[in-house]
């Protein structure tokens, strides 16, 4: 994707140059112009854009790994999407890491020590314990997905898209090579995983660092998919004398083919390792370590009625014929895996006739059908599901795991999803209110509620990706199943503005000027002023020069000119009234603000209803003034600053 070289996304992060490829996209170096830093992006390929289902659990699997923060966790900073020549581009912003894959390590050295194989099997544990605790499952740890930072940390990357490959069919394609080697017998089957799946993963790759190499090749992957499930992983020791027992030991627990076989969590396998690195012993309860260098193992004994236990669904494995059939089968195997893909490896397991029962379809008929058919043929059934729906009778069946045609072992387990009647239940909505994407949809998801981003605005109170508002509000009752849908904050608006002088101008250019720099004209007012011309701004809200968001309002004071100063006939309109009364003499003190700007200091006179300019000056701000002036008794003196009014004083008797 050369032509992706210098492209711009979000008006954000300009894609410098490729420095990965992988089956679900390729990955770049690029540079976050907002934060000034460097971070790798992964471009999802263009195939996955048509599946609306895929692009919805991509951006939410995205984002519930953006929770995981932890050092030994490539980080994941953004999740969006943008249109580049009328084509969609989802891509996933991450951490850049500046080091190499442990893939990329192995190939150089050859293999690891010991000693480094299991610092780095720690610190893949402790990223796995994390995600694990969050309930996300990896199902893609191999050592592509594994970097080494140049000062030798560990850090897991691809957290979050895996999920969105889970079910997805292993086909014949070469983007697939690279995962299927790490696969655990469950995943080959197409069945559903939990951590205890990224354990076996781990496993084959601490088998890669002690040896080199992954311990099955083929060039078909279907090929590589049925060795993960029918044979036996060697020892490490097979291929690695320096291996020691204790080491193999913890392997042969990790890879185990039964699930429930497996280590329960990664914290056992961190404290064994931590035992074997200081010197200790690996407890005694996981017995002898078994003979792997044997790559086939014999069918385990499987019960012959539906009592105990349900056992997790397995395919069909091949039975001691498979030697006697020779290069013929295994090659009639190769091609129909190679045509057919993964989803036909229950197809192409053998077992004896009367051990084995072949699928029925069920979808639209009743459970009762299905487990009628699981009784005869001892089989187990597992509801996986209920879903309420309008138009089927309670009790048909909508869904099963296991396709028509495939072939079970009696003992295996089927699961069906089934129709049920809508029965609204309510629930209170919580509030979300400053809660991220990822903490608001756990909220939600619990209660069996729906969650949808309806809009994002820019916002001064709340953080930047946090909920500003919701819709129904927390509190309120609602069905199950109902959307909240909410507001997201895009952090304060990055869009501001200078202020322009608007003093000396008419209303209309006031507006103009405004709106040239995406300010509004607020409120206008009027008083006396001789600074300017009848009708122009003498005062403004902001000043000249500052920045303002754009949209803010501006309020303004035009002037309304001043009344001409009295005639003598005005003053002889005085003594008509009655005697004079005698002037005095005062001062009219007046103290600046020290802003360093000089101001227009006017003083107005009032008296009989008539107003008149008495005393007019400029002053520099912090300046203290005594302004003298004289005036009968009752008169009242306006002192005005840049035409703004701040005091008045009345004459005593």
């Amino acid at each position: 994707m050369a032509e992706m070289m210098n492209l711009i996304l979000a008006e954000r992060y300009e894609c410098l140059e490729q420095i990965g490829s992988g089956g679900m996209g390729d990955v770049y170096k690029a540079h976050d112009r907002r934060l000034d830093r460097i971070v790798a992006i992964k471009i999802l390929k263009s195939e996955y854009n048509q599946d609306d289902n895929f692009i919805r659990k991509f951006r939410r699997e995205s984002l519930a790994a953006a929770s995981i923060s932890h050092p030994n966790i490539v980080s994941i900073y953004d999740v969006g999407m943008d249109v580049v020549e009328g084509e969609s581009l989802y891509y996933i912003v991450m951490e850049y890491i500046d080091g190499k894959t442990l893939r990329a390590l192995i190939q150089e050295e050859g293999r690891l020590s010991q000693n480094a194989a299991l610092n780095y099997l720690i610190q893949i544990a402790e990223a796995l314990k994390v995600a694990h605790s969050k309930n996300i499952v990896h199902r893609d740890i191999k050592s592509q997905n594994i970097m080494i930072t140049r000062d030798n940390r560990v850090k897991v990357t691809d957290f979050g898209i895996a999920r969105m490959a889970g079910n997805q069919t292993v086909t014949v394609t070469t983007s697939v090579m690279g995962s299927v080697h790490y696969f655990s017998p469950e995943q080959a089957r197409g069945q559903k995983v939990d951590h205890r799946s990224d354990i076996y993963s781990m496993g084959v790759v601490l088998y890669e660092m002690l040896t080199g190499e992954v311990p099955f090749e083929s060039d078909n992957p279907v090929t590589v998919a049925l060795m993960h499930v029918q044979n036996q992983i060697p020892l490490p020791s097979s291929k690695n004398p320096a291996v020691t027992v204790e080491v193999d030991q913890i392997f042969s627990r990790m890879t185990e083919k039964k699930v429930q076989d497996r280590y329960d969590n990664v914290m056992q396998i961190i404290d064994d390792v931590k035992a074997i690195l200081l010197g200790k012993k690996v407890r005694p309860d996981y017995g002898p370590v078994t003979d792997r260098t044997h790559v086939m193992v014999a069918p385990p004994s499987r019960p012959k009625s539906p009592t105990g236990p349900r056992p997790p669904i397995q395919k069909k494995k091949k039975s001691n014929a498979l030697p006697m059939l020779g290069g013929a089968l295994l090659a009639i195997f190769l091609l129909v895996g190679l045509v057919f893909g993964a989803g036909h490896i229950r197809k192409l397991v053998d077992s004896s006739e009367s051990d084995t029962v072949e699928m029925l379809s069920f979808i639209g008929r009743d459970i009762s059908e299905a487990e009628e058919f699981a009784l005869e043929q001892e089989l187990y059934v597992e509801i996986l599901d209920f879903q309420e729906t309008d138009d089927k009778d309670p009790g048909t069946i909508l869904e099963q795991n296991v396709e028509a045609g495939s072939v079970l072992n009696k003992g295996d387990t089927v699961g069906f999803v089934v129709a049920e009647s809508p029965e609204p239940v309510y629930v209170e909505v919580p509030s979300l209110a400053n809660l991220t994407v990822s903490e608001a949809q756990d909220s939600i998801e619990e209660l069996g509620l729906r969650f949808e981003v309806a809009s994002s605005e820019f916002s001064d109170e709340v953080p930047a990706d946090r909920i500003i508002s919701q819709e129904p509000e927390s509190g309120k009752e609602v069905a199950e199943r109902s959307t909240i849908r909410v507001i997201l904050s895009k952090g304060p608006d990055a869009r501001m503005t200078v202020v322009p002088n608007l003093k000396g101008v008419t209303v209309e250019k006031a507006k103009e000027l405004l709106a040239q720099q995406g300010l509004i004209l607020g409120d206008v007012s009027e008083q006396p002023d001789i600074t300017v011309g009848t009708g122009e701004v003498v005062w403004q809200q902001y000043d000249s020069g500052n920045q303002l968001k754009q949209g803010t309002t501006v309020d303004i004071i035009i002037s309304s000119g001043f009344p001409k100063p009295p005639t003598p006939d005005d003053d002889d309109d005085d003594d008509d009234q009655g005697e004079e009364k005698p002037e005095q003499s005062l001062n009219l003190n007046l103290s600046l603000s020290d802003d360093g700007q000089e101001h227009e200091i006017s003083v107005v006179r009032k008296r009989g209803g008539k107003e008149q300019i008495v005393d007019s000056r400029r002053a520099e701000g912090g300046s203290s003034l005594s302004i003298p002036v004289k005036g009968r008794a009752g008169d009242v003196f306006d002192i005005y600053v840049d035409g703004k009014l701040m005091e008045s004083e009345k004459v005593g008797e």
